[in-house]
């Protein structure tokens, strides 16, 4: 696994520079917020077990600063089970599509003070306001129950952040944010999107991005597995052929 170490000297030298830029005089209107992300690429292997990702920037405005990490997206079929006959099987299910399948938060204050319950749904600020359309609905229930079956999930698995994390502010301008992704960090790519808020409206937006990639061998499986799926399917049953037969050898000799 690549380690990546937080040197302050290199995140000093970009916020000086993200500062010049911004305070730059032909810039200054037309760039209210600058933002960058380190680092921008994250190798996953057979050890990785998380790591912390930097959102850092510049503001030329007053107002607080909110940070989200989302994504990779995918449907999901969320089941529930009822007792029919004295036994358990499924009889509702209801299908979103564009779930994230993680989600993590961070702001300069409370959300709910920076802004209203508005705001945080049309924003898809915090997990409660994420979001999730319907692609097809099984079920007479309420769909929220549903819903909620997919935030307590992901928030369960360590994949949703079940509060915000902090965002340092410095002199009014300088911001820095910490944002942890666990050891089950889904591949893909992941969009960070910073806003400046004042008074309840968003003043600028900013999107940065995060890879999150294979490595060692699990990444050589990983392509294999996509590129020659038949192929990789019949390996595998071979392999699992092999295993039993050599355990049934193994249990005959005992």
């Amino acid at each position: 696994m690549r380690r990546y170490g937080l040197n302050h000297a290199p995140l000093l030298a970009l916020f000086l520079v993200l500062w010049s830029s911004l305070f730059a005089p032909a810039s200054a209107d037309e760039a209210p917020l600058l933002v960058d992300i380190s680092p921008q690429t994250i190798e996953v292997d057979s050890s990785f077990h998380g790591t912390s990702i930097i959102l850092f920037g510049v503001k030329s405005q007053p107002g607080d600063i909110i940070i989200t990490l989302r994504g990779p997206e995918a449907p999901i079929v969320v089941r529930r089970k009822r007792r029919v006959a004295g036994i358990w099987i499924n009889r509702d299910s209801v299908a979103f599509r564009d779930v994230p399948q993680f989600y993590a938060l961070a702001a300069s204050r409370p959300i709910d003070e920076i802004l209203d319950t508005d705001g945080l749904n049309r924003n898809q600020i915090g997990s409660d306001h994420i979001l999730l359309n319907t692609i097809w609905m099984r079920t007479s229930d309420e769909v929220s129950a549903f819903r909620d079956a997919v935030r307590r999930s992901r928030t369960q698995e360590a994949l949703y952040a079940p509060t915000a994390g902090n965002v340092v502010v410095i002199d009014d301008a300088l911001f820095r944010a910490t944002l942890i992704l666990p050891g089950n960090v889904p591949i893909g790519v992941y969009v960070a999107e910073t806003l400046l808020v004042h008074e309840g409206e968003v003043l600028s937006r900013r999107e940065s991005y995060l890879s999150v990639v294979k490595s060692g061998i699990s990444a050589d499986l990983y392509d294999f597995a996509k590129e020659h799926g038949a192929l990789y399917g019949l390996l595998a049953i071979a392999a699992a052929l092999m295993a039993g037969w050599v355990g049934g050898i193994a249990f005959r000799k005992n």
